[in-house]
C-alpha cells in the first residue's frame, strides 16, 4: 500500500490531529524512516518505523516547535519507491 502524507497537523492538546499522521507508515514497520528538519535545515524529528505511538507530536526535545511549514523526507526500503518529500506544517 502506498504511503500517503498529510500536509499539516495541530498540536495543541486537543485530541484531534495532535500528532503528523502518515497513512500506511506503521505497515512497513522499520522499513520506514522518517525525518523532519526546520528551515535552517536542522533535524527536528526522526525516526524508524513510524506510526501508533512513535509519530511526531510538533515537539524536539519535549519543547513545542513554533507554527510554520517543515521539509521532510520519507525513506521506504521497499526496492522500488524514491524518497518521499515535501513540506509539513504546524498550526495551532
Amino acid at each position: 500500500r502506498k504511503i500517503k502524507v498529510f500536509s499539516g497537523f495541530s498540536p495543541n492538546g486537543d485530541g484531534i490531529n495532535d500528532t503528523w499522521n502518515i497513512a500506511h507508515a506503521i505497515e512497513y514497520g522499520d522499513r520506514i524512516l522518517v525525518k523532519v528538519f526546520n528551515r535552517w535545515g536542522e533535524p527536528v524529528f526522526e525516526a524508524k518505523g513510524y506510526g501508533g505511538s512513535n509519530q511526531w507530536d510538533g515537539t524536539r526535545n519535549g519543547k513545542p516547535m513554533p507554527v510554520g511549514a517543515y521539509y521532510y523526507i520519507i525513506e521506504v526500503d521497499d526496492g522500488k519507491s524514491k524518497p518521499y518529500t515535501g513540506t509539513v506544517t504546524i498550526l495551532r
